[in-house]
This record gives C-alpha cells, structure tokens and sequence, in this order.
C-alpha cells in the first residue's frame, strides 16, 4: 500500500507543525521544511483545519499551529482527514453471486487494510518526534551530526545553527 501525495503531505506539515509547538508557521516555512509545494499546502491543509487538528492565524506573525497535543494524534487521524484508508466493504467487481460477502481474495486485501487502520491508530505523532533511530522527521542533520550538534540544540530544524 502507498499513500497518496496528499495523505503523504499531510502527515509531513503536521510533523512539521509539531516539531514547533506554539510558534506559528507560514505555509512558505512548512513548505521549506516539508518539501511540499507550497501551492499544494491549502488543500492540505483544509481538511486539517476542518477537523479541529490545526488552525490558522493571520496577520503579522501569523500561521498554521496544532491544535491538538501531538500525543493525541496519530497518524491515522492525519490520514483519515486527508483522504480516509478505503476498506472493502463489497464486492469491487460488483458480482451478484457473491452478495454481501466477499470473496477470498478481497477479504484478505480488506484485512490486510485493516491491519494497517489499525498500526496507524497506534503511532502517535508524539512518538514520531521521541523516536530514538537517530533520523530526526524532515530534518538533514548530516551536517550537525558531523559536527556533534543536535539540530534542536542548533536552531531551527533543517538549518544549520
């Protein structure tokens, strides 16, 4: 299964807004830090904003922000907003033989989404910035790493200090 570039996006900007709690950022600064278009960024962050999971200010020092603790959202929610998992719930052939069930072959691709529902409802964008592989989310800290700096002791993540 691929994520869709939207689904994909999405989970990036939310990171991304998570990496800096309480300090609004443009969409040209998520951009930046995410690699997304920033022409992309509205659609993204539309359905976001429709569900209560980030909010926007205007103005002088405004932008988008989390509206949630990144320890109540998890990576499904960000999906679900943007484009929901498709479960199969029907024949995709549209079979009149097989009725309400379905066959071998969709019940276990539909299980196999449900398994991947169900992983995805489990990892918490919380967990994502405390993971301990040495990667941090969208940030290159090659740079950093070499010189034995942290990118959060450095400056903005994905900058060098």
């Amino acid at each position: 299964m691929q994520l869709s570039q939207t689904a994909e996006y999405a989970l990036r900007a939310v990171v991304w807004l998570a990496e800096h709690p309480g300090d609004p950022q443009t969409t040209q600064q998520i951009a930046d830090g995410c690699k997304v278009p920033v022409s992309y960024l509205s659609k993204v962050f539309q359905p976001l904003s429709k569900v209560g999971m980030v909010s926007a200010q205007r103005g002088l020092g405004g932008g988008y922000v989390l509206e949630r603790d990144v320890d109540q959202i998890s990576l499904l929610d960000v999906v679900n907003a943007v484009e929901p998992v498709q479960r199969i719930r029907s024949c995709p052939l549209k079979l009149a033989s097989h009725g309400s069930k379905l066959c071998a072959l969709h019940q276990s691709l539909d299980n196999a989404m449900a398994e991947v529902e169900q992983r995805f409802g489990q990892i918490m964008i919380g967990q994502l910035l405390r993971n301990s592989t040495g990667v941090r989310p969208l940030c290159e800290t090659t740079g950093l790493a070499q010189l034995g700096i942290s990118a959060r002791a450095g400056g903005s993540p994905g900058q060098a200090p």
